[in-house]
């Protein structure tokens, strides 16, 4: 499966022959479970580097040699404790090693804490992480808005779904741990009631939830709450009251995507009135910082995977282009997609700014991970000791990377990287046993000059050893070797990096890809844009149409450079024009002419990427939801 990069971590051995050069594999078994063209096991080059490899006579149906020295699963079908050999040839000019090596299927192992049937496990949601605001994470209410009412779009829900609130958020910070930390209010926070409605504005069927029979609840500073089983929902509308007392402060949430039709309005108090349905009063309709659970719960069906997401900013997208399911981040878009296999479910606890050191301390007061880890230890107390999720995924380690700045060359680097990862991956693997993890590559990290903004290779220069050569040689050993404890590497290379040779080391160091569009040679303004002057939409001259999603560029490497808007819609004129609806709109600075270049970039700061990057991603994940299914 080209640019998949998939591996599956099952322990250590291989085949090796007598004196002289020895080819092994890194790992012997395999889950039986395993998808056709997953990784299996790399081959050990018995000559140091440069080996060939072919298969000697004919490869057994369950097994296949994959390019870079890879057993992959092949075509046939697999049963538990099936032993396959596959004779391997490995040769180097005229030097030559054949050996059989043999792999055998077993079966996953499940721990007494993998949720069963029936149990509470997180669900698919549109609700994002808690607390995007990297100035105000706990805010006290301007007076006379004590009370806040929101209305936030829900996907469908099944019977027995359970929404999950918190009554804290999170801070941010860019450096290693502890610094980025879970935020209590320093108060209780009263959500007043919580009521469905299937169509907006508090219109359609309403259905009101509950909390242990009743219909609020006090949340405790730093704590959570979990509502009673819901009966099914088909979709619509989520409308949550929340009060804070006064001189107290409330977590923020996710701005509202007005879209979905989302706004809260603020009141002096409750009013009961809101809960019934119509049009919530208070005051002017507000699309920023309304509160909203942090996700569901709802019944395992025994089958569709449930992901806890856990990782840094990296996790979190507000969506240009939203659609009817995930409203962030490609991860969350690819598993929540409805397509093959279906919809898994998601918990988004990505927090902007972490090192995943940050989050190794689950020590009670702690507020690294611990109000979190709080949550998900009672939930699995319901559930009789098992946990409500059936994978992790870190799609996290970008921020702990950008840390290690005092080797002096990639060597010295890799090594601290990959120490970090392996305690990460350690920490998790001890605090949630028997749950597979999964890791993704760690994305580029540059900076570059305000006149090229991304748009050029060499324009870019990779942040020393965290984003050189020593990120592609991580991500290079993630993927081949897929590291115990992991049960899953996956490649998001594809599409978001470009290599270039490094400037300081031997080596290729990766860099914010180029977009087909700037490959194709970008664009030029068909029509002027005035300085001053407002407007949505850019009309180009361009032989391939931009990618929606992706940062729009005015004059890149002039004085007269513009980096504004995001294009959201792309119309082909079929005149060799397109129009490009830009969200938002934009005011330029400088007049640009008829004639000026256009470009577009992933990137608007070298760290962060654009919802087109996030697209590319969710694709990559969608295709491997089914080896998902098998670990």
């Amino acid at each position: 499966m080209p640019g998949i990069g998939i591996g599956l971590g099952l322990g250590l051995g291989g085949s090796a022959g007598g004196g002289g050069p020895s080819l092994s594999a890194s790992k012997s078994t395999y889950y039986t479970t395993i998808a056709q063209g997953a990784l299996i096991a790399s081959l050990t080059d018995p000559f140091g580097s440069g080996a060939t490899y072919a298969v000697v006579g004919n490869a057994p149906a369950q097994l296949a040699l994959a390019a870079g020295g890879r057993i992959v699963a092949g075509a046939g079908a697999q049963a538990d404790g099936q032993a396959s050999t596959i004779v391997i040839r490995a040769t180097k000019g005229q030097r030559a090693v054949e050996e059989p090596l043999t792999f055998t299927s077993i079966a996953i192992p499940r721990a007494a804490t993998f949720p069963k049937a029936g149990d509470l496990v997180f669900g698919m949601s549109p609700y994002r992480t808690v607390g995007n605001s990297t100035t105000t994470l706990a805010y006290a209410p301007a007076g006379g808005f004590l009370n806040e009412v929101s209305d936030n779009f829900m996907t469908a829900q099944p019977a027995g779904w359970r929404p999950v609130y918190l009554n804290f958020g999170f801070n941010s910070a860019d450096s290693a741990g502890p610094t980025a930390l879970e935020t209590p209010p320093g108060n209780s926070n009263t959500i007043d009631g919580s009521v469905t409605f299937t169509a907006a504005n508090g219109g359609g069927t309403r259905v009101a939830g509950t909390f242990g029979g009743a219909a609020s609840i006090v949340m405790p500073d730093g704590g959570f709450a979990i509502e009673d089983p819901r009966p099914a929902f088909g979709g619509g509308y989520h409308r949550v009251s929340l009060t804070t007392p006064a001189g107290g402060k409330r977590p923020t949430g996710w701005n509202a995507d007005v879209a979905f039709g989302e706004y809260r309005r603020r009141g002096t108090a409750f009013s009961a009135s809101n809960m019934a349905g119509g049009q919530i009063t208070g005051s002017t309709p507000d699309s920023s910082r309304g509160y909203k659970p942090h996700g569901v719960l709802v019944p395992f069906d025994g089958s569709t995977p449930s992901v806890l997401l856990i990782g840094d900013s990296i996790t979190q997208q507000n969506d240009i282009r939203p659609d009817a399911r995930q409203l962030v981040g490609g991860i969350v878009k690819g598993l929540g997609d409805p397509s093959g296999p279906g919809s898994f479910g998601i918990a988004n606890f990505g927090h902007h700014g972490a090192s995943m050191e940050d989050f190794m301390d689950v020590t009670p007061g702690s507020n690294r991970f611990s109000q979190r880890y709080a949550l998900f230890a009672a939930i699995r107390d319901m559930n009789g000791g098992r946990w409500p999720f059936t994978h992790i995924w870190s799609q996290g380690l970008r921020n702990d990377f950008s840390g290690i700045s005092s080797p002096t060359n990639p060597a010295d680097a890799l090594v601290l990287m990959k120490a970090r990862a392996q305690a990460w991956w350690d920490f998790l693997a001890k605090t949630f046993p028997g749950i597979p993890i999964i890791q993704s590559t760690v994305s580029t990290r540059v900076t570059s000059s305000s006149a090229t903004n991304y748009t050029t290779l060499d324009g870019q220069e990779p942040r020393p050893y965290t984003a050189g050569v020593a990120l592609e040689d991580f991500n290079e050993w993630l993927v081949q070797n897929c590291p115990a404890p992991l049960a899953m590497a996956v490649d998001l290379r594809e599409g978001q990096r470009e290599l270039r040779p490094d400037v300081q080391f031997a080596g290729q160091a990766p860099v914010w890809a180029r977009l087909a569009f700037v490959k194709a040679g970008g664009g030029k303004l068909a029509t002027a844009l005035a300085a001053g002057t407002a407007t949505a939409t850019v009309k180009i001259t361009a032989t391939t149409p931009p990618a929606v999603g992706s940062m729009a560029y005015f004059e890149p490497g002039t004085s007269a450079v513009e980096m504004k808007g995001n294009i959201s819609t792309v119309t082909d004129n079929g005149d060799g024009t397109f129009t490009l609806g830009l969200t938002p709109s934009i005011t330029p600075s400088s007049a640009h002419a008829v004639g000026s270049v256009f470009a577009t970039s992933p990137t608007t700061d070298g760290t962060h990427p654009e919802s087109v990057v996030h697209d590319i991603w969710a694709g990559t994940v969608r295709s491997i939801k089914p080896l998902i299914l098998g670990v």
